[in-house]
């Protein structure tokens, strides 16, 4: 029986506090009630983000191309941004500059350059987003944030629930983060036990691991645990032990429960290769090789343990064992797989897995790469069977039940703990496959605020694609301001284009967004332009 462990570390009992909201009461103790003032306002103040660390006042002069100018790859409907104005040579900037200095070189304080980085005007950016989002059918649903304050500075139906498609993936990633922490690993393990009078079986323990390689270990996050290096060290395992005679290879996938495809997703989800069976272990993500173009298995935990044993037979043979291994690879016996627990299985949250518990002796284990990577990967790939093998591990970590619900329903009240309104979010899935997935706009960009004042979960953030440069943006706003500026997740149904992510103004002042298109027809290009033309207007964007 798989035992259920406490989650990593408790709920946090609130969100921390803004560094604006810092730096002002600080600034009221150490600097007096005016330095605070213009530190806690300082949202107007240009100031260059070089020379503050010695103290020096920084050059107040900004100069930029006006942005939205033609550019190549540029799409031809891109909103123009407008050009930015003149800052103030006032000496408020100065006192601010000289503020923020003092209380980073003598207060221990962290870097206050960017809050003296000016944040856009919410009713200049405004019909900027206006003209750039429109669609020819359907709805678009948006919501920017002041990455720094939290502020929501655009509105568009932002607290309407909508359908986000893949989008879902950062909510996962950043429950996964909280609950299981961004150093866990998944352990895959093979255990020795006896098998008949003069046999010996190997049985392989899923442990949540859908990123293993058929080979040796990989510095890659996918394969990082290596099917070819766990084979080695059991059969290492095995000659130390001095067994002889027959071995057979059986394989324990039963930690999740509940269907294995969510009736909840269209027909053609999982014959389309845009998942294949949610199972406690995979190669690749449910691929014989990594490669994000090559069909799904039909069963990638069989798979699996099939390629272990090819391997461990061998790895035998070269060490000139005098083992034979049997040519079937078969699954344990439900009832065997609910036995009780091993010696080695924990019930810390480090070490949490869904391995079913096998009676017998642990020969030999590999361990995959940080979660914290795994979600970079699953995040910058859009890939599905990670993501949903990510929110049965979290949801069976907070005490769940491994299935779709369980981890829908962690996902949601993980959020909640992290102090994200979920009113009116629907969630049926981890991976956003579902177009029965309810989320607005406001709760995505929360969601992503949250992570970027909590170390431990700046994955969900930092993991993101970057527009015209990786994963599946890779091809995207090449050529614009947002390229290689703007990190962001797609999302992609037959009637829905999504965008969701972070992008730096020509100022530097960060800003967290989400554009959701629902009802959309055709092939989506119309729907993908205009969330892409979001974003540029954003990174070009002073809109003061």
């Amino acid at each position: 029986m798989t035992e259920r462990p406490a989650p990593r570390r408790p709920a946090r009992a609130g969100r921390p506090v803004s560094l604006t909201a810092r730096a002002a009461a600080v600034a009221r103790v150490a600097l007096g009630a005016a330095a605070a003032t213009l530190l806690a306002g300082c949202t107007v103040i240009p100031v260059s983000t070089s020379g503050t660390a010695s103290g020096a006042v920084a050059s107040t002069s900004i100069s930029s191309t006006p942005a939205g100018a033609s550019q190549p790859g540029q799409p031809s409907s891109a909103a123009p941004s407008p050009t930015t104005a003149e800052p103030s040579s006032t000496a408020e900037p100065l006192a601010a500059a000289s503020a923020a200095a003092t209380l980073t070189e003598f207060l221990d304080f962290p870097d206050l350059t960017p809050l003296l980085v000016p944040s856009p005007d919410p009713e200049i950016l405004e019909p900027l987003l206006d003209e750039a989002l429109t669609v020819q059918d359907g709805s678009v649903f948006a919501a920017v944030r002041d990455g720094l304050t939290g502020e929501l500075l655009y509105d568009q139906g932002a607290d309407t629930a909508a359908v986000p498609a893949s989008a879902v993936k950062v909510l996962t990633a950043v429950a996964a983060l909280e609950v299981l922490g961004p150093d866990h690993r998944y352990t895959t393990t093979a255990v020795g036990m006896p098998a008949g009078p003069e046999g010996t079986a190997v049985v392989l323990e899923a442990g949540g691991d859908v990123m293993l390689g058929t080979g040796a270990n990989a510095d890659e996050a996918n394969g990082r645990a290596g099917l070819g290096t766990l084979a080695l060290r059991t059969a290492e395992a095995l000659q130390a032990e001095g067994t002889t005679g027959t071995v057979s290879v059986q394989l324990d996938d039963s930690g999740y429960e509940g269907p294995t495809a969510s009736p909840d997703w269209s027909s053609d989800i999982v014959t389309s290769g845009n998942a294949s069976a949610v199972q406690p272990m995979a190669t690749y993500g449910g691929r014989a090789v990594p490669s994000r173009d090559t069909d799904r298995l039909h069963d990638p935990a069989l798979y699996a343990a099939e390629v272990f044993r090819d391997q461990l037979a061998a790895h035998t043979q070269t060490l000139g064992l005098d083992i034979t291994l049997a040519a079937e690879t078969s699954r344990v016996p439900v009832e065997s797989a609910a036995a009780e627990p091993t010696s080695t299985e924990s019930a810390s949250a480090e070490s949490v897995s869904p391995a079913p518990a096998s009676p017998g002796t642990e020969l030999a284990s590999v361990q995959s790469a940080p979660l914290s990577e795994q979600m970079a990967y699953m995040l910058q790939t859009s890939d599905n069977q990670v993501a949903e093998a990510t929110g049965r591990n979290l949801a069976l970590a907070a005490g769940g039940p491994a299935s779709f619900a369980g981890a829908a329903q962690t996902i949601e009240e993980t959020l909640a703990e992290l102090e994200v309104d979920t009113t009116g979010m629907a969630l049926v899935d981890a991976s956003g496959l579902s177009g029965k997935n309810l989320v607005s706009a406001a709760q995505l960009t929360a969601a992503m605020q949250v992570a970027t004042t909590a170390p431990d979960l700046e994955a969900a953030v930092t993991g993101l694609p970057v527009a015209g440069e990786q994963g599946t943006l890779e091809q995207r706003m090449v050529g614009t301001d947002a390229a290689g500026n703007a990190q962001a997740k797609t999302g992609t149904l037959s009637s829905v284009a999504s965008l969701s992510g972070t992008v730096q103004t020509e100022d530097g002042r960060t800003l967290l967004f989400s554009f959701v298109a629902n009802n959309q027809p055709g092939v989506l290009t119309n729907a993908r332009f205009a969330v892409d033309r979001g974003a540029v207007v954003l990174a070009g964007c002073g809109c003061r």
